[in-house]
């Protein structure tokens, strides 16, 4: 059984918001690899088993991404047969969290921008990064 607390983030329009964005940004980094001369050599030259779970992961994403979009029935069933989609959720939204930070520092730095509430400092995003943090172990 999946800890309840976990649950709690797929009833919260918000939350799972911020669930199903951080899934797509996290998906759409993972394509992008083949869309440049840079990325698909990079992808080239992975050793096969890296290269396997790259596209093990591409796989992962896209079925997580597709059980994001069911109704909230059929999510929670999925989501609560185990904490493998739960921990590729955390990994999506701490890349999120940690690549928005970054966005915010080359923001100031470019535009010579006075500090103001940052891009990557969301409420819901951290909250739910926490209870990730908590939860979401292999056992």
């Amino acid at each position: 059984m999946i800890n309840p607390e976990l649950m709690e983030l797929l009833e919260k329009n918000d939350v799972l918001d911020i669930l199903v964005g951080s899934v797509a940004y996290q998906l759409q980094k993972i394509k992008n690899v083949e869309k440049t001369n840079e990325g698909r050599d990079w992808y080239q030259e992975l050793p096969p088993i890296v290269k396997d779970k790259f596209d093990n992961y591409k796989t992962d994403y896209e079925n997580l991404s597709r059980i994001l979009t069911l109704n909230p029935e059929q999510i929670h069933d999925e989501m609560n047969k185990g904490y493998y989609y739960w921990r590729l959720i955390r990994s999506a939204c701490t890349t999120y969290r940690n690549d928005l930070i970054e966005y915010d520092r080359q923001l100031i730095e470019e535009f010579n921008l006075q500090e103001t509430e940052a891009i990557s400092d969301n409420y819901v995003l951290n909250e739910c990064i926490d209870v990730l943090d908590k939860h979401v172990i292999e056992k």
